[in-house]
């Protein structure tokens, strides 16, 4: 792969492995915590690495709300996720802040055609992906039990753009691939979820 696209970069760990297992790959990573977004260009500081302090959504140039929790794998641009998710009840999250947002599409034009767009942004993931308008290489994105009814609207959204291989992952082990791709109805996947379990999380990959 030489180009990837990780969206929702945190402090890097996906990005590392890119750099580690893809030889000379380079990496785009969004991440819109400011904080994490200057830990990043001194991690890459000398690596093939760009970084975007912004918000990825479905279009360009807004100011959205997005909230940063005191864990920091957490933060969202999603209220839901705040209020409902796992987390709900043993972290929190502060007052917003603002964030200039940049789609998908507009990252294609800057960066060119990606071989691989990773999103990891706690139940915000439909809107990534709604900034997407053609069909590319390899998407993975998070999935969440309790917030599988938006995760099936993604997998609806992408099987519209003409992705018809679907594979999932339990859990999140970076850059690992499913080892069996379906047509999207017959993705085991959705045979045992619970949303009130609130447990089970992981990896949906399309091609």
């Amino acid at each position: 792969m030489n180009l990837i696209f990780d969206i929702g970069a945190n402090i890097g760990q996906f990005a590392q492995k890119c750099l580690e297992e893809q030889e000379g790959c380079k990496v785009i990573c969004v991440e819109p915590n400011p904080e994490l977004a200057v830990k990043l260009n001194n991690r890459f500081a000398t690596e093939n690495v760009e970084v975007l302090d912004c918000l990825v959504s479905t279009n360009n140039d807004e100011e959205i709300d997005f909230y940063i929790s005191n864990a920091d794998t957490i933060s969202t641009a999603n209220l839901d996720w705040i209020n409902n998710s796992r987390f709900s009840h043993n972290h929190v999250w502060y007052q917003p802040i603002k964030k200039k947002t940049i789609n998908i599409d507009r990252l294609i034009k800057l960066h060119g055609s990606p071989d691989l767009i990773k999103v990891d942004v706690e139940n915000y993931e439909l809107e990534v992906i709604q900034g997407l308008s053609s069909k590319q290489k390899k998407i993975c994105f998070e999935w969440a039990e309790e917030t599988f009814d938006k995760t099936h609207e993604v997998c609806l959204y992408l099987k519209n753009l003409g992705y018809n291989e679907f594979g999932y992952l339990n859990n999140d082990e970076y850059l690992k691939e499913p080892e069996v791709y379906t047509e999207l109805e017959n993705m085991d996947l959705y045979d045992d979820i619970v949303k009130e379990r609130k447990s089970r999380f992981g990896m949906i990959w399309v091609k």
